[in-house]
Parts: C-alpha cells; structure tokens; sequence
C-alpha cells in the first residue's frame, strides 16, 4: 500500500538523516567475551541480531540510525575502536537481521528503550559505554530519561537534534546543489522504497545512496562514508523503508530533550564536522540540555565527521571513553565569545 505524501515526506526526512569508568563500581567491562554474532531477546518477543567487534576489557555498545538502518550503516565507520574495544553492534527491530514485527506498532520508542535495555542485560552490564549515530541519538536520549543510571559515557556523532521542529527545518533547508535529474531520480527511488513498488530494493537502495553520495559531493562533503543501508535481506530493505523508518520517528512525537535530562550523571560528548555549519547549533542544544556535556568540533569534517577526519575522531573518541575530555572540548552554557573550532591535536582553551 502506498503511503501517503505526509507520512513519505516523513520517511524521507529520517531516511536522509540516517545516511550519522568509575574505580570500584562495576561498569561496562565485560565478564567474558560472547560469541561474535547471535541472536538475543529484545522486547515484546522480538529477535535482536547483534555481532560484536574486538576483544578489549571494556565494552563500548553501538547504536545506528534509521531507525532500523541495520548494523552495516555504522559498523564500518566505528571497525578502528575494536582495537581497544569490545565494541557490540546490533540490529534495531523491523531492520537488518532482526525480527520485522507484523504489528508495526511494535516499531515505537518504547521498543527501541526496551531493546537497548535488553542488550544490555544480556551483555551483562552494569552500566553502559555508548555512542550514537544520527536517529540513534534518539533512541539514547529517551533512554538516558528512564534509565540514567544505566549510563556511563555518552558519544554522539551526526546526531538529530533534541528538538523535532528544528531538526526537520534543518533537514528541510538541506542545499538543493548538483544535477537537478539525479536529485530527481534520487526522489523516485526514494519513492519506490517507501511505496513498496520495488521490484529490486536492493539495487535501487543502492543507487539511491550513490546518487546522494553524488550530491553530497557537489555540495562540497567528502562523500567518504562507508556505512551502507543496503546491506540487509530485499525483505527486510522494503520493511525498512516502508515502516521502520517512518514509525519509528512518528513514536518519538514532538521530541524535546532540553528539558528532559537535567538528572542525567553521565558525561555525553557530541562530536561534529566544522564544515556542517547548519547543525552545529542543533549539537550544541545537545550538551545545554545535559549537566555535563562538551561538543567538541573538527576542522575539515561535515556530517560523516568520522569517516572524513578519522584521525582526529577516533583518539578523541578513545580519550572520552578512557574517561577524560578530549582537548578544544566546548562545555555547555559557554558564551558565544568562547565558542569555536580548534583542531584537537592543539591545547584545549
């Protein structure tokens, strides 16, 4: 059934946003290495496909975007922190390899809680380490409001604003650059998928993110990110498109977390491109809303910071998650004089 233009424009909007220790308390280490790929029990019922990375002493718990994007859209873009970390990754409901509920009610943030919840418990952690990508940061935020304490570092990148309005004006104001018929053709694809009219979603998902790889390009982004929405069964794409990625946002409502995680204990760094002018705001709302929170910018990065300046994400990753802010760290409720861009290789201010 075709969706109606209210709720595709809705699709297309999550769809282009998805393609982004304390000593003697127990905390994100692991007891002992699982095995790298299974299955666990999420909410409801529902099967959660997951696959760990790495055998590091700690845990660091991985949440993609979409919602449902599937493992493979980030799991290429964080592989580097498995060489110090036991890094899990694992499929949201209704995408990937996980279950697609018949009843797509069971796609709401509710679920989404729940199941990052579930994962924690059958990974056996006290508390957890987590970065978040794009909607993931979503699935995270509502979290932190029910289980605070179950939070011990927090690393956003690429993420959707706190606040519904401003992140879809944003997503609205994105530059219409480059050749006028590929965006057209991006449109109809994007269409296809959210009608279920494909007779190949793989192939046109495909083509879908290559064209808007493309596009990004002529807008002057990098086009360097690896991660992929493509990489799941046909069945599983359609219901995706379909369902997962417009349910999910429609459960969250008229989200607004600025004012929702004044309890939250656990430091969150949010990580941006410099290049990204039009979402860095959006980032800082982030670490305001928060009592401890750093924003920190890269220089030369846009959206995909962490696959256009990997050498400047990833040690101010580890340096966060090893308990420390990285340097050039912007703290929240810093006045507009003291806000800036300073490459992390150089003496915070």
């Amino acid at each position: 059934m075709l969706l109606r233009a209210t709720a595709a424009a809705a699709v297309a909007l999550f769809v282009l946003l998805a393609l982004g220790a304390c000593a003697g308390r127990a905390s994100s280490a692991a007891a002992a290495p699982g095995p790298a790929e299974g299955f666990l029990p999420g909410a409801d019922g529902v099967r959660l496909h997951y696959r760990v990375l790495g055998r590091g002493a700690e845990t660091v718990v991985a949440v993609h975007g979409g919602p449902g994007a599937g493992i493979q859209s980030l799991l290429p873009e964080l592989e580097p922190l498995a060489e110090r970390y036991r890094v899990v990754f694992y499929d949201q409901r209704g995408g990937g390899l996980s279950d697609l509920p018949t009843d797509t009610d069971l796609l709401g943030a509710r679920q989404h809680v729940a199941d990052l919840e579930a994962v924690r418990r059958f990974f056996g952690l006290e508390r957890m380490r987590v970065i978040a990508l794009s909607f993931g940061a979503l699935v995270v935020a509502r979290y932190a409001e029910e289980h605070p304490e179950r939070l011990e570092r927090i690393v956003f990148f690429g993420a959707v604003g706190p606040r519904r309005a401003e992140a879809a004006d944003l997503a609205r104001a994105t530059p219409a650059d480059g050749d006028p018929l590929k965006r057209e053709r991006s449109m109809a694809l994007l269409r296809s998928l959210t009608g279920g009219a494909s007779s190949d979603p793989v192939a046109d998902c495909r083509e879908y993110e290559a064209l808007g790889r493309e596009l990004a390009i002529a807008r002057g982004e990098s086009g360097a990110w690896k991660g992929t929405a493509c990489a799941m069964p046909p069945e599983a794409l359609l219901y995706y498109f379909q369902h997962t990625a417009r349910v999910g946002p429609q459960s969250f409502g008229d989200w607004d977390f600025t004012g929702s995680l004044g309890h939250l204990e656990a430091p969150l760094l949010v990580i941006h491109g410099a290049l990204d002018a039009g979402g860095v705001e959006l980032q800082r709302a982030w670490i305001e809303a928060v009592p401890n929170g750093r924003l920190l910018l890269i220089p030369g990065g846009g959206k995909g910071v962490s696959a256009d300046r990997p050498e400047l994400f990833f040690p101010a990753v580890e340096t966060f998650l090893a308990g420390e802010w990285p340097p050039a760290t912007e703290p929240g409720g810093v006045d507009e004089g003291g806000r800036g861009s300073v490459d992390p290789g150089k003496e915070a201010p």
